[in-house]
Order: structure tokens, then sequence, then C-alpha cells
């Protein structure tokens, strides 16, 4: 069980925002831990090309959480490593759960 900073999850009114930072282009995907103190790593297998890297990610988190690929959406970072994720329908407290538990 891997411990993921708290400052990477913040409350909205209807989700989570999730602050991580990806990795195009790794050998395989999945949650790579703690990025700092407010970020955390996922690796992502797709290319960073034609917004592959984004799909990935969203469908990547969306399997993790159990809620649907239209609950997850990039909202921040589209062209940038350091990207902001709104995970609709569940909690900070929840996700964070969730992620470590991986």
């Amino acid at each position: 069980m891997m411990n993921l900073p708290a400052k990477a999850f913040r409350a909205t009114s209807d989700g989570t925002l999730l602050s991580c930072r990806v990795q195009p282009g790794a050998s395989r995907s999945g949650l790579a831990g703690a990025y700092g103190e407010e970020r955390i790593k996922i690796a992502l297998s797709s290319p960073p090309v034609d917004g592959k890297a984004n799909q990935e990610l969203c469908r990547l988190l969306a399997e993790y959480c159990g809620v649907s690929k239209g609950a997850v959406e990039v909202i921040g970072g589209k062209v940038s490593r350091d990207k902001v994720v709104k995970i609709f329908g569940i909690t900070p407290d929840v996700l964070q759960k969730l992620l470590e538990s991986l």
C-alpha cells in the first residue's frame, strides 16, 4: 500500500480534483506513487500525441475508481505533464483510499 499526498486531492461540490504528473510513453500504465507533496505520478503507455495520453489517463482513473469514463475529465494541463483531473461522484477521502490500495 502506498502513501499518496493528501494535497493532491481537492473536494468540489460534485466530485474531486486530482493533481497528477503523467509520464507518457512508459513501458506500462499504472499508478507510480507520489510526485512531490502535491501530486501523484501516473505512468501511461500511450504517446503524448493527439490527446491519446489524456484519453488513457481518463480510462485508467475511471477503471481504478469504478466510475464511467464520462465521469473523468482532464480540466487542466491538457498539453502538459502536470494535469488536473476532475472525477465526478467521488470524495477525496474515498479516491485517496482507492488509489492507495492499488
